[in-house]
This record gives structure tokens, C-alpha cells and sequence, in this order.
């Protein structure tokens, strides 16, 4: 514990001695102060931070800033961010309160050091990806205060986070165990459904939001205008809404082969109305990704997962379609544009290693 010495000098004045082992370097540390006053309250700074006179000078310091605090630089980042809907924002307002309110907000912005951020970090006890995004959060409003002046450097920059894991790798399926898949949907909307996803290769929430009025089915080869997707709406009370697709490339025309527009012909009503949703379920009331899963993929996995030989999820089929159009020789470019997908990288890192086989089977065939 620190302690205090009074001390008379020679010309009578007095001065008052604080005295500590350090926690840092391990050493008797002293400093000599004016006042009674200020000797308490360096004796009161050390014993309240472990006898380490770098860190009461840290919280010193943090009591005489006048920034505003970690937490009002992120919420005044979160609620002036444009282009993002209200679920992305609330998800920013959950990461800011459950992850880093309790550690960092209340510190004042121009007084958070790197040390502080790397021991946030290792703290997030999360899935590397989690503590991916969380981080990313504190960065940009860090980096927001920089522009703003507040301060002169963003010590969340540069901060390593742990490597995320391989996620679930995608399932390629083959032409038999998609034909063994079909074979078992009774229903004959999620049968067109699902072939909808396998022979276009949309999201499922991009087939889901779908309306009569967005595909034209004049000719043999039918046309999808891919607009829309649904979207949670992050809004207490109100469930799915619709909104763009996921990337703004995933705005886009997607030509479908004959025998999907067969189906499309065949399953729509003769007086259907274009703003009609192609794919519901009973009521009228939308095919949400929730419901499919628990009502209808999970229970045919169910069945048919054994003799399938594998358990895939329903976007597999959006990477069956690739894996296939690879198969055909299509350029990786024309499947990036086709998919809608933001970026060449993300269609290569997904699908490269399928155009290396293609390519190989290509070679071997003229050996």
C-alpha cells in the first residue's frame, strides 16, 4: 500500500512524500508533492490501481478529460451511419451493449490506449468471426472520432484477432442426389421452389420475395428481374420485411432454363395478380426462411438424409448450381454476374478450386 511522509525542509517549508513498490518495475518508487491534498490523492490513485503509477496516471488523466466517452463516439457512429436498414443498426446497438459498454465505454475517448483494445479483445469470449465484426464496430466509430479531431490516432487499428475457423464447407450435390431430393417433394410450389433455387442459383430470400410481375415466362426460357429480397426488420414487433437483395450486384437479370419456366407456367394461377408473391405458405402468407426450414427442409432431410448420403442446407443448392455451371465450362465472371455476387473473389474463393477441376478434366480429356 502506498504511504505518506511528512517532511520539514531546511527552510521550513514542508513537503509531503509518497511512498509505493511499484507494480510495474517491481522497485520502491517515491514522489514528493506540494500539498497534503495531492499526496492523498496519488496514495488514493495507487492503492485503487494496483501501486502501478502508470495506470493511476492513466485514470488521472481519464478524470480530467472533457472527450466525450467510447460509448457516445460509437452511438453517435451507429446513428449517423446512411445506407443501412434498422435491423443492421440494432444489431450495431446490441454488439455495442452486450460487448463493449461493460469495458470500454465509460473510458473518455482521447485517453483509450492500444493496451486497453487488445485486452477488450481477448476478452470478447466469442467466435472468432463475432469478435471480428465487435471490433470492427469500435474501429470505424474510433476511426470516426480521428476525422473529427477528437483524437489523433485510432488505437483499434491494427489490432490482430484470432483466425476464424473453416466454416461448414459447401455441399456440391450430384446429379443423382438432386434427382433423389425432387423425387421426394410432394408438394408441387416447394417442388418448383426448390428447383427455382437449384436452376438459378438465387438466395433464398431473393426465390422467397419473388412476384409474378418480376418474371416473364413469354418464351421457352424464362426471364427473372431480381429486385428484392426479404430481410428481418430489426423493429420490435414487425418480422420480416422486404428489402434490396444482399449486394448491390445482387440486383440483376437471371435467365432461367425451359424446364423451371415449364413449372413457373404451370403453377401459375390464371388470373394472378403481378404483385402476387410466387412462393407462400398456407394463408397467403410468405415462405420465411424460418418456417421452411422448421416445417419443410428440416423434416425431408429427416427423411431422405441416410439414402442422400449427406445433410445439405438449402442454400447448397445455390452452390450446386455453381459447382454445375463450372462443370459446363462457364467463366467464373458470367457465375459471378449470374449469382449476383458483390465481388470476383468472393465467386473464387468459393468456387475456384471447382474451375481447377473442370480445367483438369478438360486436360485429361485430350491425353
Amino acid at each position: 500500500m502506498a504511504s505518506i511522509r511528512k517532511r520539514v525542509r531546511k527552510d521550513g517549508t514542508v513537503a509531503w512524500n509518497v511512498l509505493w513498490r511499484d507494480a510495474d518495475t517491481g522497485k520502491q518508487a517515491s514522489r514528493t508533492l506540494a500539498t497534503e491534498a495531492d499526496a492523498k490523492m496519488l496514495t488514493d490513485f495507487l492503492n485503487s490501481n494496483g501501486q502501478s503509477f502508470a495506470e493511476a496516471a492513466k485514470t488521472a488523466g481519464r478524470m480530467r478529460s472533457q472527450a466525450p466517452t467510447v460509448d457516445a463516439v460509437i452511438t453517435r457512429h451507429i446513428d449517423s451511419l446512411t445506407g443501412v436498414d434498422e435491423y443492421t443498426r440494432k444489431k450495431y446497438r446490441a454488439a455495442q451493449k452486450n460487448h463493449i459498454t461493460a469495458h470500454l465505454g465509460a473510458i473518455p475517448v482521447d485517453t483509450l490506449t492500444r493496451h486497453d483494445v487488445a485486452g477488450w479483445v481477448a476478452s470478447i469470449n466469442r467466435a472468432p468471426k463475432t469478435q471480428k465484426n465487435i471490433h470492427a464496430l469500435l474501429s470505424a466509430a474510433l476511426q470516426g472520432a480521428v476525422k473529427d479531431g477528437l483524437i489523433p490516432s485510432n488505437p483499434a487499428k491494427g489490432i490482430k484477432i484470432p483466425k476464424a475457423l473453416p466454416a461448414k464447407p459447401p455441399v456440391f450435390l450430384t446429379l443423382q442426389q438432386t434427382n433423389l431430393l425432387l423425387s421426394a417433394i410432394e408438394d408441387p410450389m416447394i417442388f418448383t421452389f426448390c428447383k427455382l433455387l437449384l436452376d438459378t442459383g438465387l438466395r433464398y430470400n431473393e426465390a422467397a420475395a419473388l412476384r409474378w410481375q418480376d418474371v416473364n415466362l413469354a418464351g421457352e426460357r424464362g426471364i427473372i428481374r431480381v429486385t428484392r429480397a426479404w430481410k428481418k426488420s430489426g423493429l420490435p414487433g414487425i418480422g420480416d420485411v422486404i428489402g434490396p437483395p444482399k449486394t448491390a450486384k445482387g440486383i440483376r437479370t437471371v435467365v432461367m432454363p425451359r424446364e423451371i419456366t415449364s413449372l413457373l407456367q404451370a403453377i401459375r394461377p390464371a388470373q394472378a395478380h403481378p404483385e402476387t408473391l410466387i412462393f407462400t405458405r398456407a394463408g397467403g402468407q410468405h415462405l420465411s426462411n424460418g418456417y421452411f426450414h422448421e416445417r419443410i427442409w428440416g423434416p425431408l432431410m429427416d427423411s431422405i438424409g441416410a439414402e442422400l448420403g449427406a445433410r445439405p442446407r438449402p442454400h447448397d443448392l445455390r452452390h450446386t448450381h455453381a459447382s454445375r455451371l463450372i462443370e459446363r465450362g462457364v467463366p467464373l465472371p458470367t457465375i459471378q454476374a449470374r449469382l449476383g455476387h458483390e465481388s470476383i473473389t468472393t465467386t473464387v474463393n468459393t468456387y475456384g478450386h471447382l474451375a481447377v477441376d473442370a480445367d483438369l478434366l478438360a486436360a485429361s480429356a485430350l491425353d
